[in-house]
């Protein structure tokens, strides 16, 4: 019985070990990457049955669209021991159902409790540039902004009607 035990235990520490050599912190560090809505569209044409022209028409009609949702935006600069990122959007979504403070409030707290798990967990400093607040849906937000500041990383698009 103790013989199984200090097998155990040995392969064990030998998993950890293995485990912790080949953790590595440079280049393969989780970061927002860039977000290509159209290049999304395009690689999932089946959904549209094939169809080409309504894969190309689709954001143009995410554009147009009207939305009964507020939408709040924080554009952050984001800082660890390896890497400065600037110009990370972080997204919060809410459904309005009469009352637009309420909603834009609930966006809010969604985005701080993010950028308090961003700091606990991946980033030592995480700065707000800018924030904003729109009553439109923030994938529409997204491609505005986009339009306006191609550099713009899209970090998330948090869904705040989950509590």
């Amino acid at each position: 019985m103790a013989k199984l035990l200090y097998t155990r235990f040995y392969c064990l520490c030998i998993i950890m070990t293995v485990t912790t050599l080949s953790a590595n912190a440079g280049n393969g560090t989780v970061q927002p990457k860039q977000f290509n809505l159209n290049a999304f569209i395009r690689a999932s044409v089946q959904v549209f049955n094939g169809n080409a022209v309504k894969a190309e028409t689709f954001p143009e009609q995410l554009k147009s669209k009207t939305a009964n949702t507020v939408c709040v935006c924080e554009i952050m600069q984001l800082r660890n021991n390896n890497v400065q990122i600037s110009n990370v959007a972080v997204f919060a979504e809410k459904t309005n159902k009469g009352n637009m403070g309420d909603g834009y409030k609930m966006a809010e707290r969604m985005i701080s409790r993010e950028r308090k798990q961003m700091k606990q967990v991946y980033f030592d400093a995480v700065k707000t540039n800018a924030r904003m607040a729109v009553a439109t849906n923030c994938l529409t937000l997204y491609m505005k902004l986009k339009e306006t500041t191609p550099e713009l990383k899209l970090y998330d698009i948090l869904d705040a009607n989950s509590k």
